[in-house]
């Protein structure tokens, strides 16, 4: 069964993930980490956000919020500090921290733009977290593949647009994260009943948005 996260929340929402057994993605910063028993909660980078800010990523901070969230236990995944479009810069941060952080941690390589599956050493890492732009997404399930063929997890990271969703599932990730579902109920249900019908039942998604007023080809959130 594919592990679903949803953005960090608390209230309604995450009592809702929680019956659901999804589990949230965290970041962390300037707010404690809440997880209920068993959940399967992700510890972000927080690159990702800066880079959308314009910001250099903050490593004191990460450190920080890493710091905090060992207090709370292990994640099922956690992901390396990363560079956005970064390619082969972003693969060497990444790995530089792989030395630093703990070990009973479950490690995963965000891989994006610039980044091929012969450039990675699988030694260490416990996933690949699929990142990248629109184009690079596209490699979901050659990522996948290459993901199980060395034992390690696969990750379809932000999939924020209902053809990411529908992408995440066709590929047959073994998790992915979704903000998605956190804007409005309409979109919690059809999110809800698309992750429940998997893949087989993509196009029943699409005709859902429609259904609800939802238009199938946004491109954003």
């Amino acid at each position: 069964m594919m592990v679903v996260m949803i953005g960090e929340c608390t209230g309604k929402p995450a009592r809702r993930a929680q019956r659901l057994g999804w589990g949230r993605m965290w970041i962390a910063r300037g707010r404690n980490i809440y997880t209920y028993p068993g959940e399967p909660w992700g510890l972000d980078n927080g690159a990702f956000r800066d880079w959308a800010d314009g910001i250099p990523f903050d490593g004191d901070q990460f450190q920080t919020v890493l710091d905090k969230a060992v207090k709370v236990g292990v994640p099922y995944l956690a992901v390396l500090p990363d560079i956005p479009g970064g390619g082969e810069a972003s693969l060497e941060l990444s790995m530089n921290w792989l030395e630093r952080v703990p070990r009973e941690y479950p490690w995963y390589l965000a891989v994006q733009d610039g980044m091929d599956p012969a450039d990675i050493d699988p030694d260490g890492l416990a996933g690949i977290f699929l990142g990248g732009t629109n184009a690079y997404k596209a490699r979901a399930t050659e990522w996948r593949r290459w993901a199980h063929s060395r034992n390690l997890k696969f990750h379809y990271g932000r999939c924020g647009t209902v053809r990411k969703l529908a992408h995440a599932i066709d590929a047959r990730a073994d998790s992915l994260d979704s903000a998605f579902p956190m804007w409005t109920m309409a979109r919690w249900e059809i999110f809800k009943e698309a992750v429940t019908r998997g893949p087989p039942q993509v196009d029943m998604f699409y005709q859902g948005l429609s259904q609800h007023g939802i238009d199938p080809t946004l491109d954003r959130a």
